[in-house]
C-alpha cells in the first residue's frame, strides 16, 4: 500500500492511496469508500464541532452509520495490537498505557479482557503472532498465563518499592542494559542506564541487581 499527499495548483491538497488486492483481500478498504465511510470520516474529524454539517436527518443518519462503522472496526484492530505489544512483543504496562492514553492499570485491565474474549474462540497470541487451539484448552493457557502475570507484577513491584537511590538495575527485557536507580518520578522510576543517561522507565521494566 502506498499514498501520495501533495498541494494542487490551485491550492487545494491532493491525497492518492493505491493498494492490491494483496493489501485489502477482503474488500474492506474498497467498501469503507463506496459505502461512504470514508466520506463520513472526512466530513466530521477536520471540524468536530460542526458534525459534518449534515443538511438532513438522512444525512446525518449515514454519517453517524459510517462513524459507528469506523469506530467499531478500528476497536477491533486496536484490541489486537494490545495482544501483539504484549504477548508478542514483550511490551510494558507503561507501553500499553502510552498507546491508549490511560493509566497502566486499565490498560492492564482491557489487555486481560480482551485476551480472555479471544480465548473464547480458541485465539491467543505469543512469541510467534497469533495462534489457535481447542477453545477449552486455549481458556485455560490464558488463564494461566494471567494469573502467572499476576504473580510476576506483584514481584516486581515488591522488588522496584525496595529500591534506593544508587541501587543497581537491568532491564527486563535484556539483563546486559544495566544502570543505576536515580530517584522515584510521578510513580515511575529514572534510570542513570549506562552509556544511555537518565531516562524514564517504567517499575515493571526494572530488575533490581542482587
Amino acid at each position: 500500500m502506498e499514498h501520495k499527499l501533495r498541494r494542487t495548483e490551485d491550492g487545494q491538497t491532493e491525497l492518492t492511496v493505491r493498494w492490491s488486492q494483496e493489501d485489502d483481500p477482503m474488500g474492506v478498504l474498497s467498501g469503507w469508500v463506496t459505502k461512504g465511510y470514508l466520506e463520513s470520516f472526512l466530513r466530521t474529524f477536520p471540524k468536530p464541532g460542526e458534525g459534518g454539517n449534515p443538511v438532513d436527518a438522512d444525512d446525518a443518519f449515514r454519517l453517524a452509520l459510517g462513524l459507528n462503522w469506523l469506530a467499531e472496526m478500528t476497536d477491533r484492530r486496536l484490541e489486537l495490537l494490545l495482544l501483539l505489544l504484549r504477548d508478542q512483543y514483550k511490551a510494558s504496562w507503561g507501553t500499553l498505557g502510552a498507546a491508549l492514553d490511560a493509566p497502566r492499570s486499565t490498560a492492564k485491565s482491557r489487555y486481560q479482557k480482551i485476551a480472555r474474549q479471544y480465548a473464547e474462540h480458541g485465539d491467543y497470541v505469543d512469541e510467534t503472532g497469533i495462534r489457535s487451539g481447542p477453545p477449552a484448552e486455549v481458556k485455560q493457557l490464558v488463564e494461566n498465563r494471567l494469573r502467572s502475570r499476576e504473580d510476576q507484577d506483584r514481584m516486581a513491584e515488591k522488588a522496584v518499592a525496595k529500591l534506593k537511590a544508587g541501587d543497581r538495575v537491568h532491564y527486563r527485557l535484556n539483563a546486559a542494559r544495566q544502570g543505576s536507580a536515580v530517584k522515584p518520578a510521578l510513580g515511575q522510576w529514572v534510570i542513570d542506564w549506562d552509556d544511555e543517561g537518565e531516562l524514564l522507565t517504567p517499575g515493571e521494566d526494572i530488575v533490581p541487581l542482587g
